[in-house]
């Protein structure tokens, strides 16, 4: 009999992080072949440290016989994203075709409706693999594509990275809490990614303000990630463009990208290619043995992809998201 119940990852015992580990890799071997398998620590990562940005993150596991046979982790944004719950679903290959995701997706659904989420959505869904075909068999519909870009460090030449900041505009950067006489600036950036393209998603991107930046960077020096910025302004200190990445304790050698925009009246001067390859230069400056740097990247947003290439980037595999109402 199939027994679905919470789980709670920032408790998870060496044995349940190895059970998790061994559904993750069975999946990327079937999945995502064109992957490597994720190393253990970064499984551990996924489930004690959240995508913080998405909100309160809960987890549910499905046991069949004793043994791990899928999981369920929720996101709950906020910041006007209150109507919608963010899901990824696993099951293992060995076990699929018996219900056990479609239980799983039925279980939360009561707990999402309590917290008043009417819509949900799920991301990374590999185009045209089992996990697309089996949302669309329960009504989800493609939202918009993105393409999984990796840069590998030992295989890349980093001479691509010696890119000048465009004449007007200079470079400020930081790690975790942004300086007072910058913070409004680096929230007036990340409000720039409302005009990025979502396709029918229901996420609000553009709600930033001064209070949700110093939220957000609380969160993540609670998690003991280290979340590093650079900022481009124009001559007169006005935000024109930033770029985040992330290297979390429990995985430091695989670097995570967040936010990269360019406001649209700066766009076009080349900010977003110097504004990454700056980062780039400065975390390998700083750390060695790094592996590499994963980003997701609509797939409509062309110029960001060709920056991407341009810096050394390697488009791996092309996801979906997708979404209905709870």
């Amino acid at each position: 009999m199939l027994d679905v119940r919470p789980f709670d990852g920032r408790r998870a015992t060496d044995a349940e992080i190895d059970e998790y580990h061994e559904l993750r890799c069975a999946v990327y071997r079937v999945d995502i072949p064109e992957l490597p398998a994720p190393a253990r620590s970064e499984t551990a990562a996924r489930l004690a440290q959240p995508q913080l940005f998405l909100g309160e993150r809960l987890i549910w596991f499905a046991r069949l016989g004793g043994r791990l046979a899928g999981a369920a982790l929720v996101n709950l944004p906020v910041d006007g994203d209150e109507n919608t719950a963010v899901v990824h679903v696993l099951v293992h290959p060995d076990l699929r075709r018996q219900g056990i995701g479609t239980r799983l997706l039925h279980t939360v659904t009561p707990t999402l409706r309590d917290r008043g989420r009417t819509a949900v959505q799920g991301y990374d869904v590999t185009k045209g693999g089992a996990g697309d075909q089996w949302a669309k068999a329960l009504g989800f519909r493609g939202m918009y594509s993105t393409l999984v870009q990796v840069l590998r460090f030992a295989e890349v030449e980093r001479g691509r990275w010696d890119v000048a900041v465009p004449e007007g505009y200079r470079l400020v950067r930081w790690i975790g809490v942004a300086p007072d006489d910058i913070v409004e600036s680096y929230a007036t950036a990340l409000t720039a990614l409302g005009d990025a393209p979502t396709g029918d998603s229901g996420l609000t991107l553009s709600e930033w303000s001064v209070d949700r930046v110093r939220r957000l960077e609380a969160d993540y020096a609670e998690h003991g990630i280290e979340r590093r910025i650079v900022l481009a302004v124009t001559a007169e200190g006005q935000a024109a463009g930033v770029t985040e990445l992330e290297r979390r304790p429990l995985n430091p050698e695989r670097l995570a990208q967040g936010a990269t925009t360019v406001l649209a009246t700066h766009r076009g001067h080349g900010l977003g290619l110097a504004m990454k390859a700056a980062m780039l230069r400065w975390f390998t400056a700083d750390y060695d043995g790094l592996a590499d740097v994963t980003t997701y990247t609509g797939a409509a947003n062309v110029h960001m992809v060709e920056v991407n290439h341009r810096l050394g980037y390697e488009t791996v595999r092309h996801a979906n998201a997708v979404g209905r109402a709870l």
